[in-house]
């Protein structure tokens, strides 16, 4: 007697439940990411009050631990983001944060402080869509920032 074979393929985001599937009836159930599972725990660094970067350790996986960076340099990477922020919204010459319309006129260009393969700080200008957050209007305000703020630029790149 011949036996054939099925290959069950389940739908995208699902996989079989093999508690609750039998031999006539497979049962699907949603995947389980990671990050949807609580009783994962996790250590890290998250940027506490007076902005000190805090180590943890054992932490559940629960919304409200979601600030919780895998390394310091993650985490000293994000603060430096949020200050760069603030200059770049807040200090006039620096031309303020590049628009999303700006962003969409490819036509437009736009001076970037960014990392190269050797680590190192490395400048970028086109009329490119491809958003950098460390993007000025002039190679002026770029090299002005990256002059008096360069500590935090090397924060944020994650660059030693």
């Amino acid at each position: 007697m011949e036996t054939k074979e099925i290959k069950i393929t389940p739908p995208e985001g699902y996989e079989i439940d093999k508690e609750n599937s039998t031999f006539d009836c497979i049962k699907f159930k949603p995947i389980k990411r990671w990050r949807d599972k609580e009783n994962n725990t996790f250590n890290g660094f998250y940027i506490g009050h007076e902005c000190s970067i805090i180590p943890v350790t054992k932490y559940r996986n629960v919304v409200r631990n979601h600030n919780i960076f895998a390394t310091e340099k993650q985490a000293k990477s994000a603060l430096a983001m949020a200050q760069i922020s603030q200059i770049m919204a807040n200090d006039e010459r620096f031309g303020g944060v590049v628009t999303d319309e700006e962003w969409n006129d490819t036509s437009m260009f736009k001076f970037s402080i960014n990392c190269n393969d050797k680590n190192e700080i490395a400048h970028f200008s086109g009329c490119f869509g491809i958003r950098h957050f460390l993007s000025f209007h002039t190679s002026e305000q770029r090299d002005l920032f990256l002059k008096e703020n360069e500590d935090l630029v090397k924060d944020y790149l994650m660059i030693e």
